[in-house]
């Protein structure tokens, strides 16, 4: 009995341990099961965070054949899976040529390496052809130790690289400017050593920049002593975050030879570090021109004062600025009397000059003036004066006038007395002339009136030809003693009725050479010895004395050998009557341009045909 109750006992407890080993199996598959069902989520998790990534994930086999894709790669190239899935990556044709080779070299390097992942920036051409920057990361996945695939990771990197790419030209462009520009840059610490510095300035110094970089001003020696302590102010301001204004400094290029400076400095931060930025201007050629400006306007100012003659500076209203110690000698006035009033008000002019100072002042302001007038002196006194003056230019434009003023009342007596002695040498010279002429036509009583109708003639062609009057006055003059020579002829010659000989015309002939003789020992103003020794040549050489031939023969001589002929033919001689305008005027026209000047004997035709001249007796 005993050992039925303890085997019943035992099966008892067997049955106990049996349920409670089921119990725990049951515990262990209902744990499985969550594990496996926990699993499941996480995987479909997992492969929703790659699916919705914002980084393009792919997985390629060792060969390149491609295995998966998520939506963001599809995004970026463009394929969907079902058109790269199961396709080798390096046949697609969405890497460069040139980097094909490269990128297979890197798949067997990860081989070689283990799970190691390396960045790479490539381009890659989508689907729609379009190339873009990617940045690829790459990292072996083992399967049982052994290499399965790459898992890549892939991020459009194409606006980052635009960023960069204007970061580069964008920096390229301040190099460019920072090199290139025509003031010296530079950078130093606040101790005053140099970080970096520009063309221009090694230019200005003469230093290469890798000669600078790294010393101080103090060592190289740029600075005299006397600047020193104004280049640390610099320093100091710089490093209070104060940019500094211009200053002028000396500098000692490396050639031993000096330059003068402006220098300006503005502090900067580079990675938490104050630096001065320095800009240096050459000024020496400004420094050169301010001295010669300085020295210009102390040689004008001493010019001006010390000037022997009386000078008075104008602004553009013609309001007086300053006169010089001769303006108040010669009208009586000091500066503070006249200063800032009007030069045209009437203090120098008298009433009836001074529309004409207003006038004639205002010229100056397009050039230069000179006019004789009148002035007046501050107790009255009226005098002759020689008014000059020139505008005041500044940068091209009027910024006043300077005139001068000379009293020329001893000019003008002396004038005075020319003039009435000229006058009276004229009347001499006149009555010498008119005498000359009177003797002739008392020799050749035919000829009477000759030479003044002559005169009429050739006076009237050269006025209408717009000579000068100078010139019309020479010719006047020579026309009244174009004869002259034929005093030496005899008078039974000039007289005679009957044709002359050939000997007897042969001492016609030489007549303007004996007037030559006598004419060319007085000092007349014009050619007339000249004039009456061609006023019988002729364009075609057929004249005497000289047988002269076209521009060998003066103008004036030209204009009077044409009156000449029409008075001879058109008055009485003693071995013909009258031959009359008309056949003078065919004669002249007949042997235009063969014997007479075309010019000459067109406006002889015009003054008898159509402006009616006729001589005076």
């Amino acid at each position: 009995m005993k050992d039925e109750n303890k085997t019943k006992d035992q099966l008892i407890k067997e049955l106990a341990r049996i349920q409670e080993k089921n119990a725990d199996l049951e515990e262990i598959i209902i744990e499985e099961k969550r594990t496996k069902k926990e699993l499941k989520e996480s995987e479909k998790k997992y492969k929703d965070l790659v699916e919705e990534t914002p980084i393009g994930i792919a997985n390629i086999g060792v060969t390149g054949k491609i295995t998966y894709i998520n939506k963001r790669l599809e995004k970026i190239s463009g394929y969907s899976r079902e058109e790269v899935v199961g396709k080798n990556v390096f046949k697609l044709g969405v890497f460069p040529d040139e980097m094909l080779k490269i990128l297979r070299e890197r798949l067997k390097a990860r081989l070689r390496e283990g799970s190691v992942r390396r960045r790479r920036e490539i381009n890659f051409r989508c689907k729609n052809g379009k190339w873009i920057w990617i940045e690829i990361t790459a990292k072996l996945i083992k399967k049982w130790g052994i290499p399965s695939n790459f898992r890549i990771t892939v991020q459009d990197i194409t606006e980052r690289k635009k960023a960069e790419e204007e970061l580069r030209d964008s920096e390229e462009r301040l190099k460019i400017l920072f090199d290139y520009a025509p003031d010296a840059y530079y950078t130093s610490d606040i101790k005053g050593k140099f970080i970096d510095g520009n063309k221009a300035a090694e230019r200005l110094i003469g230093y290469k920049r890798e000669e600078l970089i790294g010393k101080s001003f103090l060592k190289l020696k740029l600075l005299s002593l006397a600047d020193i302590p104004k280049a640390a102010k610099l320093l100091v301001k710089s490093l209070r975050g104060q940019p500094t204004g211009s200053d002028e400094f000396v500098l000692n290029r490396k050639d031993n030879s000096k330059v003068t400076v402006e220098i300006s400095t503005y502090p900067v931060k580079i990675k938490g570090r104050t630096l001065a930025l320095g800009i240096v201007r050459d000024i020496t050629e400004r420094k050169k021109a301010e001295e010669a400006l300085r020295k210009s306007q102390q040689e004008f100012a001493s010019i001006f004062h010390n000037n022997p003659e009386a000078l008075v500076y104008l602004d553009d209203k013609d309001t007086v600025l300053k006169i010089n110690s001769r303006f108040s000698e010669l009208f009586g006035y000091k500066l503070k009397e006249i200063k800032g009033k009007d030069i045209n008000s009437g203090i120098i002019h008298p009433p009836d000059k001074i529309e004409e100072a207003k006038r004639l002042t205002k010229k100056a302001i397009k050039g230069y003036i000179n006019y004789d007038t009148i002035r007046k002196k501050k107790d009255g006194t009226l005098f002759p004066a020689s008014v000059s003056g020139s505008s005041v230019l500044i940068d091209g434009k009027t910024k006043g006038r300077i005139i001068l003023y000379q009293d020329i009342t001893l000019r003008k007596q002396a004038e005075q007395k020319i003039k009435q002695g000229y006058e009276k040498l004229q009347r001499t010279m006149e009555a010498t002339i008119y005498t000359i002429s009177k003797i002739i036509e008392t020799r050749d009583p035919y000829t009477a009136g000759h030479q003044n109708t002559v005169s009429q003639l050739a006076v009237a062609i050269a006025q209408e030809m717009k000579l000068s009057e100078d010139e019309i006055e020479g010719i006047r003059i020579a026309a009244l003693v174009h004869d002259i020579g034929k005093i030496n002829i005899p008078a039974e010659i000039l007289s005679k009725p009957s044709k002359l000989n050939e000997m007897e015309f042969s001492l016609i002939r030489n007549h303007p050479k004996i007037g030559y003789d006598i004419l060319r020992k007085i000092d007349f103003s014009w050619p007339v010895a000249q004039i009456v020794l061609q006023h019988h040549e002729r364009l075609d050489g057929s004249g005497y004395p000289n047988k002269l031939k076209g521009d060998e023969i003066i103008l004036e001589a030209k204009i009077i050998g044409v009156a000449d002929v029409i008075e001879a033919m058109s008055s009485h001689r003693p071995y013909r009557p009258a031959l009359g305008i008309d056949k003078a005027l065919k004669e002249i026209s007949q042997n235009r341009g063969i014997l007479y000047d075309p010019m000459v004997v067109d406006v002889c035709l015009k003054l008898f045909k159509e402006k009616d001249f006729k001589f005076e007796s």
